[in-house]
């Protein structure tokens, strides 16, 4: 099933927009997670595999009723540039094998930032 790419990006723009209205210093990486649901477990094995090799970190994959679900994450910035690029590169990854994108989230960073410890 092929996204509609301009509308993943709508729905990225806008959760940017939300953490940004919270105060999130959103140009420092943090984990982020992703899910992503696959109709069968070949697909969903292949898709891993791909997003590996784009290097992000599989979590998890379970089977709940006829759809196998991917979790996966990687450290990166949340500023509308970056979350665009990830958005683009996941939704196809999950394109070329068939995978419904449930979308991504993270903590949100707000106050001062933490200074580096001491060595």
């Amino acid at each position: 099933m092929a996204h509609d790419l301009d509308a993943e990006l709508q729905q990225t723009a806008q959760v940017v927009e939300q953490n940004l209205s919270m105060g999130d210093r959103v140009a420092e990486p943090r984990p982020i997670d992703h899910l992503a649901g696959f109709r069968s477990k070949r697909a969903a094995i292949a898709a891993a595999e791909d997003l590996e090799a784009a290097g992000y970190r599989i979590d998890g994959m379970r089977r709940r009723l006829l759809t196998v679900w991917v979790e996966f994450s990687k450290e990166t910035a949340v500023d509308h540039a970056s979350a665009a690029a990830f958005t683009r590169e996941v939704v196809g990854i999950l394109d070329r094998h068939d995978g419904a994108y449930d979308g991504w989230g993270g903590f949100v960073r707000t106050g001062e930032p933490e200074a580096a410890p001491e060595v």
